[in-house]
């Protein structure tokens, strides 16, 4: 995925909606893309170096398991983010633990005692704040290993296609979605324009096939989509209990 997918898509009917976790920030990135005004008082900070060190490290995004490492580094007094998967993001301090991604509404908050390490990371968007826990090196080594692993073998997440298959039906009928079956993030956007992609992709005509295509570096299992007057590249984060925490669409080729 390009820098600009990770957080937020433009599907051929216009919808923008959360990519997957690598979406943590998709509200602040759609908000950007429409000419939303940066968040207010966003001049830099000066931030001791020793004070931002606190903030490195690794924080998991998941609840039922991990979906995405999200490691912080230093280099001089510049924090940088980097989620699985995706670019390096510098951060902009407001404060030794809070900061902001400049032009965007976008925010991060680490949770800190002052003394010692961040415990954990928030994620201020449109939408519900994200929360990601502090892991050790060891817990996001083996995350980033065992992704690789299944991004290189293009092994799928057990029930990602079906998830995909009933989210179309769905959509195609104009039925009521599973909410309690998504992230509270990704249910939100979802909820508010349900109409317009509904009908969009009604519009679209009989789905002809469902076939799966690779898993992304971000750990996002893709499928191509073909209907019987176009085709999307749809994308899904999903997690071991079965919950999408992601879904991401692009024109189909």
């Amino acid at each position: 995925m390009q820098q600009g997918e990770i957080m937020s898509v433009k599907a051929a009917n216009g919808w923008k909606t959360a990519a997957v976790l690598a979406s943590l920030l998709a509200g602040a990135t759609v908000a950007a893309a429409q000419g939303s005004a940066p968040a207010a008082g966003s001049a830099p900070a000066a931030v001791d170096a020793a004070a931002l060190q606190r903030d490195v490290g690794y924080y998991k995004a998941g609840d039922t398991d991990i979906q995405a490492i999200v490691t912080i580094t230093l280099s001089g007094t510049q924090l940088s983010m980097q989620q699985s998967g995706g670019p390096v993001i510098a951060l902009q301090a407001q404060s030794a633990t809070h900061f902001i991604l400049g032009g965007t509404p976008a925010s991060l908050d680490f949770v800190t005692d002052g003394k010692g390490p961040a415990t954990a990371l928030i994620v201020h968007q449109a939408g519900p704040d994200v929360r990601l826990s502090r892991v050790d090196e060891a817990t996001a080594a083996a995350f980033s290993a065992k992704l690789a692993a299944r991004v290189a073998a293009k092994t799928p997440q057990p029930g990602s296609q079906a998830a995909v298959a009933d989210w179309i039906d769905h959509m195609q009928k104009g039925q009521p979605l599973d909410y309690t079956k998504m992230s509270p993030q990704l249910a939100e956007v979802v909820k508010a324009q349900y109409d317009q992609v509904s009908g969009a992709i009604s519009g679209m005509g009989a789905l002809q096939s469902l076939t799966f295509q690779t898993v992304e570096a971000s750990g996002a299992d893709t499928y191509l989509a073909k209907f019987l007057s176009g085709a999307l590249l749809i994308s899904i984060v999903i997690d071991s209990k079965g919950i999408i925490t992601g879904m991401l669409l692009r024109p189909g080729p």
